[in-house]
């Protein structure tokens, strides 16, 4: 076998699995027992590779029916894979034609399709002769779901949602929350501090970050690590994190000197929740309980409650572009009305007067407002003052972040609970 070949096999399966069975990125990877002893270039190699196609799949998609003269039966769905990550390779890889004509043709027989191995050949090297292949197939938003894209203009607007098809073309950056003198580690690791607080570097993993498990930091996109600074004081006082594995927020609260009750329905989280803690020397702040959240009982007992609900998460698909393929409309219905009675059982454990966050990290509204509007009735929605987080605050009084302001897309609530 070519040195080469194996890592692209794997390629080969990973998006297989990830477009024809709902595995995420990193679960298709899991299943790949060789994945851990390939080098880290291949490694990076591979997981890029299959990153890119995902991300540009309609473009890709585009080019590859400018010369198919008919779609590939269901039955040669391998070969497909083969020819969309070989389309990455060439236009947004910019590997030579000659090399990634000839790794698809070979990987063509590698999965015993011998007899498309002409086809595949012939395939690629018309796209190669295109004078300009992506001719019409210019704009971003041919990537995304057109429902996914309709939703995001009727709330954002068209240009807005245009520049956020760019925009999640992109690897995001590395976001580091830094508990203390974020200046000097942005520093050490030739970054900057956002206004979040937290440190941006240009890396892919904590692991090329020199200090970094010394350093009592954690890895938390910028725009997560909003909601727990959303509440007043809440030194000494107890707060409960519901849905709160891995636990980035959890040790934010910490941080902030509260007692924290961290939920989480998986125990198997929970238990890297805890590892995360122990790492960071918080074990002591932190109580740890496996519930269903719908299940706790609504005993007004919590100062504080930090709702950090299940969601679509399209506001990560910069980082994970394999949900545009997972998600529909139906799916944000359901998760909406189970963020509703989340939230619900939120204001329930919190006592009179006390703060509730309601947090998700998707674009879509029903996933926002609206959730808070079903609650109205028990709570009133806190404008937040500090002048770092007007840019983002909505006319209801939350925030709204956007992948086109340099963050995931996320969405943040502040609210106080009416007096009895």
């Amino acid at each position: 076998m070519r040195e080469n070949l194996k890592p692209r096999q794997s390629a080969v399966r990973i998006l297989s699995r990830i477009l024809e069975n709902g595995y995420t990125i990193d679960g298709a990877i899991a299943l790949e027992n060789d994945y851990a002893d390939y080098t880290d270039s291949d490694r990076h190699f591979v997981r890029l590779l299959v990153l890119t196609t995902l991300r540009r799949l309609g473009q890709i998609d585009g080019v590859l029916a400018k010369v198919l003269k008919r779609p590939l039966p269901r039955k040669q769905k391998t070969v497909q894979m083969i020819l969309r990550l070989a389309v990455a390779q060439g236009l947004f890889l910019k590997t030579p034609g000659y090399a990634f004509v000839d790794t698809a043709v070979s990987l063509t027989r590698k999965f015993h399709f011998d007899g498309l191995a002409g086809l595949v050949n012939a395939v690629l090297r018309n796209i190669i002769r295109l004078k300009e292949p992506l001719e019409g197939l210019e704009n971003a938003k041919i990537n995304l779901p057109d429902w996914l894209y309709q939703s995001w203009v009727q709330a954002y607007g068209e240009a807005a949602t245009d520049r956020i098809a760019e925009v999640i073309l992109e690897q995001p950056k590395l976001d580091i929350t830094v508990p203390n003198n974020p200046e000097k580690w942005a520093k050490q690791w030739q970054g900057s501090v956002l206004s979040t607080g937290s440190v941006r570097v240009d890396a892919t993993s904590p692991e090329q970050l020199e200090g970094f498990f010394e350093s009592g930091c954690w890895v938390q996109n910028a725009a997560a690590s909003v909601p727990a600074q959303l509440f007043s004081d809440i030194a000494g006082k107890t707060v409960a994190d519901l849905c709160a594995a891995p636990g980035g927020k959890t040790a934010q609260l910490a941080c902030r000197e509260a007692r924290v009750v961290a939920y989480d329905i998986s125990e198997k989280r929970l238990k890297r929740l805890k590892e995360n803690m122990d790492r960071l020397g918080l074990s002591n702040q932190v109580q740890i309980i496996v519930a269903d959240i719908l299940n706790l009982q609504s005993d007004a007992c919590y100062d504080a409650v930090l709702l950090d609900a299940p969601c679509s998460a399209t506001g990560t698909i910069a980082r994970h572009p394999e949900l545009k393929y997972q998600r529909t409309a139906e799916d944000v219905k359901r998760l909406s009305q189970l963020q509703k009675e989340l939230l619900k059982k939120a204001v329930d454990i919190t006592r009179p007067g006390g703060e509730i966050v309601f947090a998700t990290c998707s674009l879509q509204p029903q996933e926002g407002d609206e959730v808070v509007q079903s609650v109205l009735d028990t709570v009133e929605v806190i404008r937040p003052t500090d002048e770092r987080w007007q840019p983002y605050i909505m006319p209801f009084g939350s925030l709204r972040f956007l992948p086109s302001d340099g963050f995931d897309g996320f969405y943040a609530c502040l609210m106080r609970k009416k007096s009895e």
